[in-house]
């Protein structure tokens, strides 16, 4: 049984080739938050959330989600308990959109419950969620980057997971599907989920989440509530760029503008 702390990552180290990615962090993600992980191209967003989800196992490290070892535990009972949605989905198989996302499902199922009526219940609230439920049986690879991210985001919403990890979730993304999603993942945490999520775009981390781990040449470089993190001075000194931190006039949440230093 998980205790009620959150995600608890301890000297992670990625090796690969030779060339170390990930040098020695230490974050934590509180339970119930929506967190961001911010750092400018190449500081090892993607290789800090495939280690932290065992996706590629770290060289070294623990990481825990309440009192359960992620990394050692077998992996049907991670997909239990976490689910990861990459960047870029590809598939080598003919699979529609339904059946990507009822891959979700798998490690909730023994084989005989495969079509269980709560699996499909699941399965189309996952589809309706990211509003995608007209694309069930469009192949998934006739799709746009944008419309595999959405079913992606679906499949793992089927996972029922209570640690939601994405790897950039706007990519490919329009504004307004951009800003849906941020409210999707905001409506998650308000449910109990912890959510993970490495961001490009610094005011959307700013307008919405609540907690921001910056990632800079495979280190964390500052960790804490957004608002206190994410200053001037530290986007100046991490991106090399002059930051402006400003009100959005409609919603009163941070809107951050950018200039060369």
């Amino acid at each position: 049984m998980s205790d009620n702390s959150g995600l608890a990552a301890e000297r992670i180290h990625v090796t690969t080739d030779g060339t170390l990615l990930i040098d020695n962090v230490d974050c934590t993600v509180a339970r119930g938050s929506l967190s961001a992980l911010v750092g400018p191209n190449g500081a090892g967003k993607s290789t800090l959330l495939r280690a932290l989800t065992a996706v590629q196992a770290p060289t070294s490290g623990s990481v825990t989600f309440g009192s359960d070892d992620l990394l050692g535990m077998p992996r049907r009972q991670r997909a239990r308990l976490a689910a990861f949605v990459e960047q870029d989905a590809t598939t080598d198989s003919a699979l529609t959109v339904g059946m990507v996302v009822a891959l979700g499902r798998l490690p909730h199922q023994s084989l005989w419950e495969a079509d269980s009526p709560e699996s499909a219940a699941i399965i189309a609230a996952s589809l309706e969620t990211v509003e995608m439920t007209t694309f069930r049986e469009r192949e998934f690879q006739s799709l746009s980057g944008g419309e595999k991210q959405r079913v992606m985001l679906a499949r793992a919403l089927a996972q029922q997971p209570q640690l939601l990890t994405l790897d950039e979730p706007t990519n490919h993304l329009d504004i307004a599907a951009q800003l849906a999603v941020l409210e999707l993942l905001s409506s998650l945490r308000d449910t109990g989920v912890t959510v993970l999520a490495a961001l490009h775009d610094l005011s959307l981390a700013a307008s919405y989440c609540d907690h921001v781990i910056v990632l800079s040449h495979g280190t964390v470089v500052a960790a804490g509530a957004t608002e206190s993190v994410l200053t001037e001075e530290l986007i100046a000194d991490v991106y090399g760029v002059t930051a402006s931190i400003l009100r959005n006039p409609i919603t009163g949440k941070p809107v951050i503008g950018f200039s060369p230093a």
